[in-house]
């Protein structure tokens, strides 16, 4: 893709296998930190149980609610026989971990097993301290297991709202695409329905122009059918009710443009034609790609390319290669039916799919942001 490769800031998530090590990492530097303060205010066998306590932690991810208990069961043998008294440490850790991957009554079960453990053992366990001062832990370890625990429900929720908006932003999009491409093929149809009629008028009188207009019929059906397929298989939406209309492509990137911002600078390579189901692609494409700027770069200045590789495939760029900056207090007025935040990378890439291509999309290493297409068009794309 070139030397102006849209690079991520960070090198990438982290995988499963490299995030169980951060954990066996964490879990050894806590084992040691808590059993060497341990040992130096109860000992060698506080110290020594404080450590085991937290080593199951590394494998939280794994097996969360078997941790869990099993950190549970170790704090409770841990505060009855050497009285450590910060042993729900790891069990705030373990319930953040069972909170944030399994399912709410799981979840909530677990909660409640361990708050109710950990307030009997500070309670039974015999300590020269009052009432008040147990009744002080119960209610201090009590808060410290329950904030991690919301905290891992939030994300859990988070995490479960945000696959149900990207679900439906996706179902919407194909929607969307499933409407433009009827457009597309409706008009085809229209072409053929019209052109039949001509020939069979003419076909006594004029073979040859009824030659010439059966070959257009066949050149029209093949583009419909063509088009179709593209679809693959998305239905549009019963009783959507809107208007039917011509689908935007090429000729209509300059409009685009300059709605866009005032510094947009467009290349496009008119030449050959594209099929009108890769122009409208080519369209919506740009139209997010120009908003995704906006948002990502904090301007509309940027370069928009749109060249043809070979006589297969057309290639779209999209990109601002100025340092981010604040985002613009001006609204933008691109033209673009939103679905909500954070989805028009979903729409983008499901319409270079429906095509058959490919789309990357991410922030400059020196700043900026970059959008890049690659859709196939077929070698004769027909009008």
């Amino acid at each position: 893709m070139g030397d102006g490769e849209a690079r991520p800031l960070v090198a990438g998530r982290l995988r499963d296998g490299q995030w169980h090590g951060v954990d066996t990492v964490a879990a050894v530097l806590l084992a040691l930190a808590f059993g060497a303060s341990e040992t130096r205010n109860d000992g060698w066998g506080a110290g020594a149980v404080a450590a085991v306590v937290w080593l199951p932690v590394a494998v939280r991810r794994r097996r969360p609610v078997r941790v869990l208990y099993t950190v549970l069961a170790g704090a409770v043998l841990a505060m009855v026989f050497t009285g450590w008294e910060e042993s729900w440490v790891p069990v705030g850790a373990a319930l953040y971990t069972v909170a944030a991957r399994e399912p709410r009554r799981r979840s909530a079960t677990a909660l409640g097993c361990s708050l109710g453990t950990v307030a009997a053992a500070i309670a039974l366990v015999p300590r020269p301290v009052p009432a008040s001062g147990v009744a002080g832990g119960v209610v201090f370890a009590s808060l410290m297991m329950t904030l991690p625990w919301l905290v891992g429900t939030a994300l859990r929720e988070q995490r479960s709202y945000a696959e149900l908006a990207a679900r439906q932003a996706l179902t919407d999009e194909r929607l969307r695409i499933a409407r433009e491409l009827h457009d597309v093929v409706a008009h085809h149809l229209t072409v053929i329905a019209v052109r039949a009629e001509v020939a069979r008028a003419v076909a006594s009188t004029d073979p040859q122009e009824a030659a010439r207009t059966l070959a257009l019929v066949g050149t029209a059906g093949r583009t419909a059918l063509t088009e179709m397929r593209r679809m693959l298989g998305v239905l549009r939406s019963p009783g959507d009710g809107a208007e039917l209309g011509s689908a935007p492509g090429l000729a209509d990137l300059a409009a685009l443009a300059d709605g866009a911002g005032p510094h947009v600078e467009l290349s496009v390579d008119p030449d050959p034609p594209l099929p009108p189901g890769v122009e409208l692609a080519v369209y919506r494409i740009v139209q997010e790609a120009l908003t995704n700027v906006v948002r990502h770069a904090g301007s509309a200045d940027c370069r928009v390319n749109l060249s043809r590789t070979g006589p297969g495939a057309v290639e779209i760029e999209v990109v601002n290669d100025a340092p981010s900056r604040l985002p613009s207090l001006l609204p933008s007025r691109l033209p673009f039916r939103r679905s909500g935040g954070g989805h028009g990378l979903v729409g983008m890439r499901e319409r270079a799919a429906m095509c058959g291509g490919t789309l990357s999309a991410g922030p400059l290493a020196m700043g900026g942001y970059r959008v890049h297409a690659w859709l196939p068009c077929g070698s004769e794309p027909a009008r």
